[in-house]
């Protein structure tokens, strides 16, 4: 079947035409936007349902898998590891093999890797998957901005990406609803299959409808910045590493972590050195575009936005299913958290005249002011004991911030670099975009842990301050379990001590979530301090 010529002569690394440069906007809106835009919807729509679906299975996952809860955060560093190492790659390897190429090979490797992931027998394999498949997802996740950005002409790029993320929410929805269900009526394996349905139709519409550029010319994008991405590959993992692994080995009290802590800032410095140096004709990322104010101000919101979207929707499923009183199934938590995924699809349409009106600063502001809100009351609402349903009204106001803050943050910076540099500008944006993703995870992580800590130090210093109260209260409730579970007075007293202890952990860990979430709410107050970065826009008034 012939290819659609869908402004294929206008794509970056096309031959100018006419007086025309290679690197403008296509004057019109492509005939065959919608399916394109549908096809570029259900590609990263995969990342997005397979992310949160692990999430929330995720305590099944390693129950299976026989790994400790340390063990099993690994599944997360891996994926989040290669996501971000292949975020500022996915650029170059497109210009290298070309975009629709490059989207047909990402679409198939996720899948494949999904696979992998569903056969995995152990750890080692589950890892080993889990690492192809956030390589993959990187690109996904950059190149349906991208596509936009390069196909489509400026009036029609806001509808457009309005279109696929309401299809990326539904994922997200689907993907909650789906494997929760999966994974408590069958096996969570299983939650992987759907992952081959959206690459068959995804694969079908970019093979139809994603226009075919001609080979690209940028001695850039063709050439291979071998040292950056070795430098920055061993900046991240090591990184990573000292992350998951800091509070575990003592921090700098272990020569392991020291050691690994210096080669990770030295491989920065040394990537940042040769990224800006002029014997580097071929930059892995272009970092003299931060000298833009609309690039530093995608850079350094998108690391604390990374760090919000990330954190919020890792910690949420971790206390339901974990550490609540009546913990939740998958299905039951899956439903809790579909309310903020279905919310946004349905607010997201009206965000586009919205963000015309008030303005990119002000919707930033307004969507930052709900995510305080959101974040303070999950931690008012958190209690051991709190009904699922407390929940849904913090999570639709974090719908409706997740669903203005992300398109407002893009047209405001991204969408409004030269053209011609707009693929860099992309790439810097989600790079820093997924290192606060990664940051905000392994922050979280050791803040619950520390807090927890904290908390149960606490309540042991209350319990031996009150001994008198303590004692009686362990007395009637021995009392109790030996008449009614036909214990000796012995048994009864460790049984009754043992509930206490498991009263009280779960208490500290109630309070540490509770912590992370009022630290969710500081990052998102500390981020609008840097609204004012953002260059003014006029707002649409009518």
């Amino acid at each position: 079947m012939a290819e659609p010529s869908v402004a294929a002569a206008n794509l970056p690394g096309a031959p100018p035409r006419g007086a025309a440069s290679s690197t403008q906007a296509p004057a019109s809106i492509p005939a065959h936007a919608f399916p394109l835009l549908i096809g570029l919807g259900l590609a990263t729509g995969m990342e997005f349902y397979t992310f949160d679906s692990v999430n929330l299975v995720l305590p099944d996952l390693t129950g299976t898998l026989a790994v400790s809860g340390d063990e099993a955060s690994w599944i997360l560093t891996a994926y989040s590891s290669s996501l971000f190492l292949g975020v500022p790659i996915s650029i170059w390897l497109a210009g290298h093999v070309g975009y629709k190429r490059f989207l047909i090979a990402t679409i198939l490797l996720f899948a494949a890797a999904s696979m992998g992931c569903a056969l995995s027998p152990d750890l080692s394999a589950m890892l080993v998957w889990r690492a192809v498949q956030g390589f993959a997802g990187a690109g996904l996740v950059v190149w349906w901005r991208a596509s936009i950005y390069l196909l489509m002409p400026k009036p029609q790029r806001s509808p457009s990406l309005m279109r696929v993320s309401t299809i990326l929410y539904l994922s997200s929805a689907s993907g909650l609803l789906a494997s929760g269900a999966i994974t408590d009526h069958a096996n969570w394996r299983l939650i992987f299959l759907p992952n081959l349905v959206f690459a068959a139709g995804a694969i079908w519409l970019v093979l139809r409808y994603f226009p075919s550029a001609h080979p690209q010319t940028s001695e850039r994008l063709m050439a291979t910045d071998w040292p950056g991405i070795v430098l920055i590959g061993v900046a991240l993992i090591t990184l990573q590493i000292i992350l998951n692994r800091g509070e575990i080995d003592d921090w700098l009290g272990s020569s392991n972590i020291r050691m690994l802590a210096w080669t990770s800032a030295s491989a920065f410095i040394l990537f940042i050195a040769w990224q800006t140096s002029w014997h580097n004709r071929t930059p892995l990322l272009r970092l003299d575009l931060l000298r833009d104010r609309n690039v530093v101000a995608s850079a350094l919101i998108g690391i604390f936005t990374g760090m919000i979207l990330s954190g919020s929707l890792y910690m949420l499923p971790e206390f339901l299913r974990n550490v609540a009183t009546n913990s939740l199934s998958a299905t039951q938590t899956g439903q809790v958290m579909a309310v903020y995924a279905l919310s946004a699809a349905a607010v997201r349409p009206l965000m586009v005249g919205v963000i015309a009106r008030l303005g990119q600063r002000k919707t930033i502001l307004l969507a930052l002011m709900l995510l305080v809100a959101s974040m303070l009351l999950i931690s008012h609402f958190l209690t051991s004991g709190t009904p699922a349903s407390y929940f849904y009204l913090p999570l639709v106001l974090y719908a409706v911030c997740l669903s203005a803050l992300l398109p407002a943050v893009g047209s405001g910076t991204v969408a409004r670099i030269e053209q011609h540099k707009l693929l860099d500008g992309v790439s810097l944006y989600m790079t820093f975009r997924q290192f606060g993703a990664t940051l905000g995870v392994a922050l979280l992580t050791i803040l619950v842990e520390r807090r927890e800590t904290l908390h149960s130090s606490r309540l042991f210093e209350h319990l031996r301050a009150t001994s008198g109260r303590v004692h009686d209260w362990l007395a009637t409730a021995s009392s109790i379990v030996s008449a009614r579970g036909g214990h000796s007075l012995l048994e009864g007293e460790r049984v009754a001590a043992k509930l206490l202890a498991e009263t009280g952990a779960r208490q500290a860990a109630t309070l540490a979530y509770a912590d992370a979430f009022t630290f969710m709410a500081l990052i998102g107050i500390l981020t609008m301090c840097l609204v004012p970065i953002i260059p003014p826009t006029p707002a649409t008034k009518k």
